[in-house]
């Protein structure tokens, strides 16, 4: 008989402790989503790019180009991604073993950059063709798995994969890389075109 009541109050004490934990991950894990529903891209920044240690420590900087997205809006408040942001949803799908499932729904930005190039955009029209874009875009919705880890009540997790920055930014990130492979190939094929004259 005592050892089914030590067995007993030994499970209740570990189910109580992995409760609590999973608590802890879905508070961390909701942090991201406040971020994303109050607009606060200083916020977002530092969940997405760590501390400014971080990024002083050139093995554990991120990634520049995801963290260029970020640059002119933490100074100025009112850039691209807060231009985006204040468009998204995101929620908490699953809190899973070591993955966590968002559900973002951003305006589709995939053609930006195209689209752009075909509306002469210039210097002057820039900003309020990037407002109406981003206005007008239809939604479209993400689901991304984030890494995360949790020892010592420390909470990690991986925000800064391309993939998840994609779907905050309504996969402008593969429209940019699309850009750039353009351009790319367009100075390839001028670069044999000089060559061939």
């Amino acid at each position: 008989m005592k050892k089914i009541k030590l067995y007993t109050i030994l499970m209740v004490s570990v189910l109580l402790t992995a409760c609590g934990t999973d608590k802890k991950i879905e508070k961390q894990a909701n942090n991201i989503v406040d971020a994303v529903e109050n607009n606060d891209i200083s916020e977002l920044d530092f969940i997405i790019n760590g501390t400014e240690e971080l990024a002083e420590d050139e093995e554990l900087a991120e990634d520049e180009e995801l963290a260029d997205f970020f640059e002119t809006d933490t100074e100025q408040g009112n850039g691209l991604m807060s231009k985006i942001i204040k468009h998204d949803t995101i929620e908490v799908k699953k809190v899973g073993k070591d993955a966590i499932t968002y559900k973002i729904t951003a305006p589709d930005l995939s053609n930006l950059f195209s689209d752009m190039k075909a509306g002469n955009v210039t210097e002057e029209n820039i900003d309020s063709f990037m407002d109406d874009y981003i206005s007008d875009a239809k939604m479209v919705t993400n689901e991304v798995d984030v890494s995360y880890t949790y020892e010592n009540e420390k909470f990690s997790a991986e925000y800064d994969t391309e993939e998840f920055i994609n779907a905050l930014t309504g996969n402008m990130v593969t429209a940019y890389q699309e850009l750039i492979q353009d351009v790319q190939n367009e100075i390839s094929e001028e670069d044999n075109n000089e060559e061939s004259n």
